[in-house]
């Protein structure tokens, strides 16, 4: 490849809106690793089996590979997971790459991106060419494709991608994907699953968030001994051993001082331990807005 040419690549990589990859036989990348010695010639004849050992080798903690300050993100594959995932992160101020073999895809979501790539992630130099290893963080959206999405993020961890988070279809999959140098791995449809079951089963309350076994922030129905009281007068945090973050009224949000007066039908973010919520939960006749919810707000696959 010329000089001029890998310039034009990297240029569009990180300002133009869309770039066409094309892999040919001839392309020989610039900058290239220099090859190993003579000796270790077996070893690059089996390239999976030295990235598995390196893998291994070089596992960490999730935590410890997380950096406090990410703004470049790479999202390979736009199903309706990864183009939540791209438009999310977007939104949020980050500066986000689309890669897709799909150019419709391309075309739907490269006004919202810094920058896409219509590319087969799976050719041995498109990655590279796409400087895939200066990104804070590489998302493997691919779901149906399972050697699509364990090849590419064969090549990201190869590359030396610093975070790499997998999208899994089944725990064959995950196991698959960690033994490779998948950093995290996900379960979209399990996780929609299982809040689509709780929602079902408790329609008063619906889990935002989870933060350890003993901690999770939920919204809940108000209960009904709550109703025309205020905060100070129930006494949530001394009695209920929870904390109301934000009162969600009608079409307001309300953020709660001691002597706000609590209404029927007002919805309640609460912060707790799990136990305590469903202490309080027990007494609600009113349900939240679950097939609202369900239509809009879990369309994770």
């Amino acid at each position: 490849m010329k000089k001029n040419e890998k310039k034009e690549v990297k240029k569009a990589d990180s300002k133009s809106k869309k770039v066409q990859v094309v892999e040919t036989k001839k392309t020989k990348p610039q900058n290239m690793v220099k090859p190993e010695p003579k000796k270790e010639e077996k070893i690059e004849k089996n390239p999976i089996k030295r990235i598995l050992e390196r893998a291994v080798k070089e596992k960490k903690e999730t935590k410890s590979v997380l950096k406090k300050s990410m703004s470049q993100f790479a999202v390979i594959g736009l199903g309706r997971f990864g183009m939540k995932v791209a438009l999310t992160l977007a939104n949020d101020g980050n500066e986000v790459l689309a890669i897709d073999i799909n150019e419709r895809n391309i075309r739907e979501i490269q006004n919202y991106v810094a920058g896409t790539a219509i590319a087969d992630s799976t050719g041995t130099n498109v990655l590279k060419q796409l400087g895939i290893k200066n990104f804070d963080c590489v998302i493997v959206c691919i779901g149906e494709d399972l050697q699509a999405s364990i090849l590419t993020t064969l090549i990201c961890k190869d590359l030396g991608v610093h975070l790499i988070v997998a999208k899994a279809n089944s725990e064959e999959h995950k196991e698959v994907l960690e033994r490779i140098g998948a950093d995290v791995v996900v379960f979209p449809e399990d996780y929609t699953g299982q809040k689509v079951a709780k929602m079902l089963s408790n329609p008063s309350v619906n889990e935002v968030m989870k933060l350890t076994d003993k901690f999770k922030i939920v919204e809940i129905a108000i209960p009904d001994s709550w109703q025309n009281k205020s905060i100070l007068e129930i006494d949530v945090r001394r009695k209920y051993h929870v904390s109301i973050i934000v009162i969600k009224r009608d079409d307001y949000v309300i953020y709660p001082e001691p002597e706000t007066e609590l209404k029927k039908g007002d919805v309640l973010l609460v912060a707790g331990e799990p136990k305590r919520i469903e202490e309080i939960t027990k007494y609600s006749t009113d349900v939240i807005d679950v097939v609202h919810t369900l239509s809009n707000g879990l369309s994770l696959d």
